[in-house]
């Protein structure tokens, strides 16, 4: 465990280090304090009317500074307005021309003043920052690199070490989870083996099954053999360290560790070697006989993970060995995925879609629905917890990493979103062509802590794993654990424990079970899965009740248990005997509740209760400025994540308005405005209340708060912003055709390819002849499908009339192929709109539009902010940042007078980073 000393020395570097730029500042703003009487002695000069002499001794004044806030040396421009080099011939100019005007002199003598004045405001503002970092690293708001989430429970955890007491510390749920988990991970569960492998053999009874099992298993046994004789490299150390520090298993001194680890070589190599030897004895590795500590973190999202802390040389033995079957695993299941043994609609025959091809004018189907919901299934959501190469790098879930900016962390709701998107969307083309749609969304009880270690081990030897093997994942999974406070370890006999790659490919080896058995049995339907969040749609409500009822009985061949408050359906159609058999209950996903009436999503108010008032608690707890925003901010990217995001095209208007003012209610409820002063209102008002009173800080402009930490602002994230920008545009879905002869450039009429999809999703795809215009129902994407349909008889008609007179000179060019016995005849109505999903890309752009982010509102900056904003680098940042610049530049440039409210050169950097990358530490 991390000892007390470790996080002593490392807070102490860190108070050093600021301490002494503090201090450099301090004088500096004391010395600044002093040079800037000057200003009495000029506005003194300036009352007599000397106003040439007043100038002189600004000018000397500013040209005599050399610490923070000094002209540049080379520069010498003040305020952007005054080059001091110029000054000096213009003030020979005014004292002998005669003529020369006074207003002129007063202007420089502004420009000055304001120059000086501007310096004495960021030394306050420097002054003002290093004491809120003071605060914020003597408060343990923030766990800051070294410090876990529940750094006093570590502490406790250690009491074997200090010889201290040993003290339950921790909020009810965490007590309950934890005698949840005991009743759970020391018991074992019974499985019938022979009818689980029974059931196994069955997904495989096709002719195409059966080969694509022989191969899989042919495959593994090999890489059995292979794996525990290839010598591990120094590369590979380097990507497991990288992963492993990725994961969140390990506690801050091994990860410290690890960190130093990555810069040297020497040891690398050495570690690459110790792995090598324990791989070639891995019939006979062990955990530790004393045991290892399970202990308990805490989440936003309240709930309890139990963590274990293993030895770093078994960490990165476990992670490697883990990651390596991950990839292998997950390259052949692809297979099965892409081959033909998994069941999806027959292609086809070349001469069929030759003929297609020609008839649609090049649309050749890879542009289609289908096509696109293939690629989204096999990208995002088939066995994706399990890495596909071993330089990859993820998280369990996005509730192990604490901060909103993790790339794993982005990229995993990014996935969920997109499931939101996709569903919401789906909806809408079911109800449009076949008049229903059926849903159901679980998830599994427990499912890493419960699953059976016999299921884990039959279906990894059903895959094919060796012996060798299998008796290294059994010990793996009897690792002997305690808790705090106990004395003796207990031999785990069910579940796997978290953050391990060998647990995540012992879930989804399980899980894979699960997408072929829905696909098998349920006339090819395909479950929808991110780990073990389970979802199954499509419109014949028949076809989802079997997926529904399959994997019921897989679960019971395992021994796994469907979570009945996360399990729900919904129907939308007329009425229909297979919907019965769905499962009771309402479609959840994070702060969002599915309503059939209405055929979406909205916000589950009373979830954005209990939660407003999980906040309103933890913001109280906080101590520090710096660490009350870090939780408002964190609390704030959790509401909008579980809100679904930014949402896509296929949310409308509608829900924008909905989330926008679900962001103003929690704002209401978390700070009501007491008083009649407006200004006291929301975040910032609660920030410049705090401000005033600890620290007698007043007149700070707005912008001050959502300034970049990086340039002395507070960084407080508003997040209605990006969603008011939604409001003001989108890229409409205008005019779609299927061919505009307008595009035609070619002399013998040829016109532009249906299937060229490399335009934006605003190009047109209807007929040429009379556009048809989706724009104005743009706001309203339950229409679009319908919209599409009706449009389709004029589209129809248009491709017939091509085809009929020859126009794009296709069957002239073809008539090889026409003499080959295809009928030349053009399709029929029916078979046309039979292709609405499976080939014609005009419906698989508008699909595809659906499920597109739109781009925020472009944002023009005023001329006064031009050069400021170079320094900003405005083309690099991004939409927020640019919008805090043009909202509150101009002010920020009159009260600072730049867009730096403080000296970049006094701001301790390395708080700044530390600020960033700290994790909010819950009150438990």
């Amino acid at each position: 465990m991390p000892s007390t000393t470790s996080k002593s020395s490392f807070g102490q570097t860190l108070h050093f280090i600021t301490d002494i730029k503090l201090q450099e500042l301090e004088k500096q703003r004391i010395a600044y304090q002093s040079h800037a009487k000057v200003l009495e002695d000029a506005k003194a000069l300036g009352d007599s009317g000397d106003i040439i002499k007043k100038v002189e001794i600004l000018a000397k004044a500013v040209k005599a500074w050399t610490g923070s806030g000094s002209v540049d040396a080379f520069e010498k421009l003040v305020g952007n307005k005054l080059e001091l080099s110029n000054l000096e011939f213009w003030l020979q100019q005014a004292k002998n021309d005669p003529s020369f005007s006074r207003e002129i002199a007063e202007g420089w003598a502004s420009t000055l003043e304001k120059h000086i004045h501007h310096n004495i405001v960021r030394f306050d503002a420097a002054k003002l920052f290093g004491n809120l970092f003071n605060e914020w690293l003597a408060s343990g708001d923030s766990v800051a690199v070294v410090y876990e989430e529940d750094a006093d429970q570590k502490n406790v955890a250690s009491e074997g070490e200090t010889g201290a007491d040993f003290v339950e510390i921790g909020r009810k749920e965490m007590y309950e989870q934890k005698e949840k988990l005991v009743s759970i991970i020391f018991d074992d569960y019974p499985i019938d083996v022979s009818k689980l492998k029974e059931y196994l053999e069955g997904l495989f009874e096709s002719e195409e099954g059966t080969k694509a099992l022989e191969k899989l298993r042919k495959e593994i046994k090999y890489f059995s053999r292979w794996l525990q004789r290839n010598p591990i490299t120094s590369n590979d150390v380097r990507n497991t360290i990288k992963g492993l520090l990725a994961s969140g298993l390990m506690d801050e001194e091994k990860r410290t560790t690890l960190k130093a680890f990555q810069e040297n070589q020497i040891v690398i190599d050495e570690i690459a070697s110790v792995l090598t030897m324990r791989m070639a004895g891995i019939d006979s590795w062990t955990w530790p006989k004393e045991g290892i500590l399970i202990e308990f973190r805490r989440h936003l999202n309240g709930k309890y993970r139990a963590f274990t802390d293993p030895e770093i040389i078994d960490a990165l033995l476990l992670h490697y060995i883990g990651v390596t079957w991950q990839v292998k695993l997950k390259a052949c299941l692809l297979k099965i995925f892409e081959g033909k043994a998994w069941l999806r609609s027959d292609p086809p025959n070349h001469k069929a879609k030759e003929q297609r091809i020609e008839q649609l004018r090049g649309d050749d189907g890879s542009s289609s629905i289908d096509a696109e919901r293939k690629d989204a299934q096999k990208q995002h959501f088939f066995m994706t917890q399990l890495q596909s190469s071993a330089s990859n790098t993820r998280p369990y879930d996005e509730n192990q990493v604490d901060d909103h900016n993790s790339k794993e962390l982005q990229d995993s709701s990014k996935i969920k979103q997109k499931l939101l998107h996709i569903m919401t969307t789906e909806c809408y083309l079911n109800t449009a062509l076949h008049g229903s749609h059926a849903a159901v969304c679980s998830d599994l009880e427990w499912f890493g802590p419960s699953l059976p270690h016999t299921s884990i081990l039959t279906i990894l030897e059903f895959f094919g794993m060796s012996k060798t093997w299998l008796g290294f994942c059994k010990q793996f999974l009897s690792a002997p654990v305690y808790f705090p406070g106990e004395s003796e370890s207990r031999v785990r006999r069910r579940g796997t424990p978290i953050s391990y790659s060998l647990s995540t490919l012992c879930g989804e080896a399980i899980m894979a079970i699960m997408d072929i058995a829905v696909n098998q049995r349920a006339n090819g339907l395909y479950l929808y899965r991110m780990h073990d969040d389970l979802w199954l749609w499509d419109a014949d409500p028949k076809k989802v009740a079997d997926g529904w009822a399959e994997m019921n009985k897989f679960a019971g061949l395992v021994g796994l248990t469907f979570n009945q408050k996360k399990t729900g359906s919904a129907y939308v159609g007329p009425p229909n005997e297979s919907a019965s058999r769905l499962p009771v209950g309402e479609i959840i996903w994070g702060f969002l509740k599915f309503d059939p009436a209405q055929s979406r999503f909205v916000i589950n108010q009373a979830d954005v209760d209990v939660h407003i008032a999980e906040m309103r608690r933890q913001l109280a707890s906080t101590k520090s400025v710096f660490g009350w925003i870090n939780a408002y901010n964190k609390y704030m990217a959790f509401f909008m994540r579980n809100f679904g995001g930014i949402p896509a095209n296929c949310f409308g208007k509608t829900h924008i308005v909905s989330m926008i003012e679900t962001l103003a209610r929690i704002q209401r409820e978390l700070f009501p405005v007491t008083g009649t002063d407006s200004n006291d209102g929301g975040a910032v008002g609660y920030l410049r209340k705090t401000l005033r009173e600890r620290f007698g800080v007043a007149d700070l402009p707005e912008g001050y708060f959502y300034f970049p930490i990086g340039s002395g602002g507070l960084e407080l994230r508003n997040t209605m912003l990006e969603l008011f920008a939604l409001q003001q545009r989108g890229k409409p879905l205008s005019t779609y055709t299927y061919d505009d002869d307008s595009s035609d450039n070619s002399e013998n009429g040829d016109v532009s390819d249906a299937s060229d999809t490399s335009s934006e999703p605003d190009t047109d795809i209807s007929d040429d002849s009379d556009a048809y215009d989706l724009d104005k129902d743009a706001t309203m994407p339950e229409q679009m499908f319908v919209k599409l349909m009706e449009g389709d008889r004029q589209r129809y008609n248009r491709f017939q009339e091509v085809w009929d007179r020859d126009e794009d000179k296709r069957r002239a060019k073809h008539t090889v192929f026409y003499l080959q016995g295809v009928e030349d005849k053009f399709m029929s109505f029916e078979d046309f709109t039979s292709l609405r999903e499976s080939w014609l890309s005009g419906w698989g752009q508008v699909y595809n539009y659906m499920l597109c982010l739109p781009d925020e509102f472009p944002l023009k900056v005023v001329p006064a902010l031009r050069e400021s904003m170079d320094k900003w680098k405005w083309n690099s940042t991004g939409w927020y940042e640019k919008w805090v610049v043009s909202m509150y530049g101009e002010e920020i440039v009159k009260k600072f007078g730049g867009l730096e409210v403080v000296d970049p050169n006094l701001i301790p950097v390395g708080m700044v980073q530390l600020f960033r990358s700290s994790r909010m530490k819950l009150d438990q």
